[in-house]
């Protein structure tokens, strides 16, 4: 069976596992209407989660290529959509998942289907995309700062916005979004046509996380943080005050504060990278596909180094016993997960709400196992994906029988 496990943070019940108590192990995700533990029939893959401050949302993948978005958690700045948070008022439960429905007829937008999610603290982000027309990005909640992407302080309550690029690329394009990306308070996408490539970001800036610094806190509507590099950049992590790029030649880049090191290891020589990932202030980087370099803050061994040591970059030191296993790495707010081979999850770091599932609230200073417990070691067939959050961390596995005894 197909499940989506949970473990951390759930203040505003957004693990989804219909309690509003920090879970110390991790729990299977609940969906509404659904038989405990399991997804919404017919779910193939959990394509992606994307968490905020105190809510969640899952991109599904179902039979017949439908993709559903479904939502739970804290949706009072509308960042779930108005018909979620209507749903909670009317009595419906905030700590399960449930479908979000959004009004896409009403704005000519009925015959597209989902592609990608984000989400900052309180804000959310859905790409669509249809065939023969240009890709079309939604953002839903707060925009204290300017993380709607539409300009202005204050909007009256809507389902969603559409963000525009008119101003920074021509309207004739049909612009593609290969990929975004959000950190706590900043957004970037990457955006093609036939003819340009283009990186483009808003929210928070001051500290060139988006580019050149700029004299205000933060840009309310998509700006050009670079014309794509030259080799090209296939994936970004953001911090709070820091972006990197993964380049498909293997290269990193990265933009922004260097205040606490996390740009340390964007300057170390080029070694085959495979993965990048950004806690608040650190930056991980996977080379060849077995080792992780870390540099940034350690204020929680969010860097993984057993012995504490004060290298500005360092390989984080796994147990022999893993071997050449090919790792994945997933980086919550200053948490750390790796998926090792799709068999086991390990991670390290801040622990304070339990979100490294190890049944405790102490952080844990080098990689520790986390999945699967070894009572399910014959029971796990395959780890489909990891996420981390702020304080929370997400497995999707194939589970024969009960995940708990």
């Amino acid at each position: 069976m197909l499940s989506l496990l949970s473990s951390g943070s759930n203040a505003q019940g957004q693990l989804g596992n219909s309690s509003l108590d920090d879970s110390h192990v991790f729990k299977a995700s609940l969906f509404a209407g659904q038989p405990s533990r399991s997804l919404p029939p017919g779910t193939s893959r959990v394509i992606d989660v994307a968490t905020g401050a105190n809510h969640t949302l899952v991109l599904l993948e179902l039979a017949g290529n439908k993709r559903e978005i479904w939502g739970c958690g804290d949706g009072t700045k509308g960042q779930l959509g108005l018909n979620y948070q209507k749903g909670v008022s009317e009595g419906l439960s905030p700590t399960v998942f449930r479908k979000i429905h959004l009004g896409l007829g009403e704005s000519g937008l009925e015959h597209y289907t989902f592609k990608f999610i984000a989400a900052t603290w309180e804000t959310s982000y859905i790409v669509l995309s249809c065939e023969g027309k240009p890709d079309v990005v939604l953002s839903m909640g707060s925009n204290d700062y300017g993380d709607l992407g539409v300009g202005g302080s204050k909007h009256s309550p809507t389902d969603f916005h559409i963000v525009r690029f008119d101003h920074i690329a021509p309207v004739s394009e049909r612009w593609e979004v290969q990929f975004i990306s959000s950190g706590q308070r900043h957004v970037l996408l990457s955006i093609k046509s036939n003819d340009a490539s283009l990186l483009v970001g808003w929210g928070t800036s001051r500290h060139g996380q988006l580019g050149n610094p700029s004299n205000t806190p933060f840009s309310s509507t998509p700006r050009i943080v670079s014309h794509q590099n030259d080799p090209p950049i296939i994936s970004s992590s953001l911090g709070i005050h820091h972006t990197i790029f993964l380049h498909d030649s293997g290269r990193i880049s990265g933009l922004g504060s260097n205040r606490k090191g996390q740009l340390q290891v964007v300057e170390s020589p080029d070694l085959g990278n495979t993965d990048i990932g950004c806690t608040w202030n650190g930056t991980y980087v996977i080379v060849e596909g077995r080792i992780v370099y870390s540099s940034g803050s350690n204020s929680h061994h969010q860097l993984g180094r057993q012995n504490g040591g004060s290298e500005p970059v360092a390989i984080v030191e796994f147990p022999e016993s893993l071997g050449h296993s090919s790792l994945k790495i997933a980086c919550g707010s200053e948490h750390v997960l790796t998926l090792c081979s799709s068999e086991q999850v390990w991670g390290w770091g801040w622990n304070e709400h339990g979100n490294l599932g190890l049944g405790h609230t102490g952080d844990a200073p080098a990689p520790v196992r986390l999945w699967p417990p070894s009572y399910l070691d014959d029971r796990v067939s395959s780890i489909q994906g990891i996420w981390a959050g702020l304080g929370t961390s997400w497995i999707c596995a194939e589970i024969d029988g009960e995940p708990y005894p």
